[in-house]
């Protein structure tokens, strides 16, 4: 893309979040609905002409296709799959796919595999449905014919919603990180379903110290993060400041809290947490984007993370932080409780609540969780105070991750997919 052509990019970016930032989520989302409505349709009219799948015209391998530059999440989970992939000794390229919304994509690690020629047979697809069809309508055909395609997709609700059904017709099987979503497709769909976790072994750094972020070398830090390209009520972060004021005094010098937001668009919403915290001591925000060894050096000069989140599609901060072996406070519901017990972790008591209204991607009537407070204020006490039980759950996260989350087992689940069909048949 030419100057003229991003700056025009960034402009429909820049107008799509003021309309946002206007408008109720429920327009905003009836207004997508039709947008997706018209994508939808001619998608699947494309699919109509999509070659099928052709055993031996491509060799075995993965062509992995998705945003691995991207500073987010989504950019982490598919450098996540690279690694997976890379230890699974599957054969394999990237094609990097920008993601909507002006991300910043300094990330290059994995520059070496990207290729814009699809060698393999296998397309594996790290591209989310809500902008799936869009991507697929601007593929050339070289793409998607006679290619076995695999979605490898994210949802944080246990009803994978209706609107993204026909995306599911244009993919032969899927994949998710967590079992927690892989039920939730699975009530839609009769194809296969497969559960492919996230590799969480990171990177042996020189990590940064707390100097390098302005934080106190002599207090107790929590640290509560989230980004503004996920949705924040979901996140929930003002359910972890309440867990925090409702744990410690203002008087009380010796303990902290880290807010570490990213991608921050409206300024509002930081304000709001800032009247929040009115009158309490040794709050820390950092509002700058990170990069990798950023944020996992952050994660490790905290003493303990708090995610009082609402939902989780996986929960990645969460298993890095207990693989950097520092001890979680987290909602006990969704797919993070695939990986946290009450020997590793301190997972919090919650009630299911129905959704009053829209939220981002998530409509009126769905469920998700509402953390306890009070509960939770308990375990940052005790952490706080007990020694010898915060060193014995930083060790046991540490212990439990190695066990359920290493990149053996998930690439071991790829490379018997591949050896038990040898070549895909459908």
């Amino acid at each position: 893309m030419g100057a003229v052509g991003e700056i025009a990019g960034s402009g429909i970016v820049k107008l799509k979040q003021s309309i946002r930032s206007i408008l109720p989520d429920d327009i905003v989302m009836w207004m997508k609905a039709g947008f997706d409505y018209g994508n939808n349709r001619k998608m699947l009219r494309k699919k109509e002409r999509i070659r099928p799948y052709q055993a031996g015209r491509y060799p075995m391998g993965i062509n992995l296709i998705g945003d691995v530059r991207a500073e987010t999440g989504l950019g982490q989970s598919m450098r996540l799959l690279a690694e997976i992939l890379e230890e699974s000794n599957v054969p394999f390229i990237i094609k990097q796919v920008d993601s909507p919304g002006g991300l910043r994509r300094n990330e290059n690690q994995w520059e070496s595999r990207i290729s814009d020629e699809l060698k393999y047979a296998v397309n594996l697809i790290h591209i989310n449905p809500g902008i799936w069809a869009e991507s697929y309508n601007r593929f050339p055909a070289e793409v998607l014919d006679y290619r076995y395609h695999i979605a490898y997709w994210l949802w944080e609700l246990e009803t994978f919603p209706e609107r993204w059904r026909p995306c599911i017709e244009t993919v032969d099987e899927i994949w998710a990180p967590s079992e927690f979503i892989s039920q939730s497709i699975r009530k839609i769909t009769s194809k296969n379903v497969e559960t492919v976790p996230y590799c969480i072994h990171l990177k042996k750094k020189e990590p940064y110290g707390r100097a390098y972020f302005g934080l106190p070398e002599n207090k107790f830090l929590f640290l509560t993060m989230y980004d503004f390209k996920s949705v924040s009520e979901r996140k929930n972060p003002k359910a972890a400041i309440a867990a925090y004021m409702k744990a410690f005094r203002k008087e009380e010098t010796g303990v902290g809290l880290v807010v570490k937001i990213g991608h921050l668009q409206r300024q509002q919403e930081l304000e709001q947490l800032r009247r929040q915290l009115t009158g309490y001591p040794n709050i820390y925000f950092i509002t700058e984007n990170l990069s990798r060894q950023e944020v996992e050096s952050l994660i490790l000069g905290a003493d303990a993370l708090i995610s009082l989140h609402r939902s989780e599609g996986f929960g990645l901060p969460i298993a890095e932080a207990m693989c950097l072996g520092r001890p979680v406070v987290a909602t006990a519901w969704s797919a993070n409780m695939e990986f946290m017990d009450e020997i590793c972790s301190c997972p919090v008591d919650y009630k299911l609540v129905e959704i009053r209204k829209t939220v981002g991607p998530y409509p009126k009537g769905s469920r998700w969780a509402e953390p306890d407070i009070e509960h939770a204020a308990e375990y940052l006490r005790k952490l706080y105070e007990e020694q010898e039980y915060c060193r014995t759950i930083s060790k046991n996260a540490k212990v439990k991750i190695g066990k359920v989350l290493n990149g053996g087992r998930a690439a071991k689940m790829i490379r018997e997919r591949f050896s038990a069909y040898g070549e895909i048949e459908k």
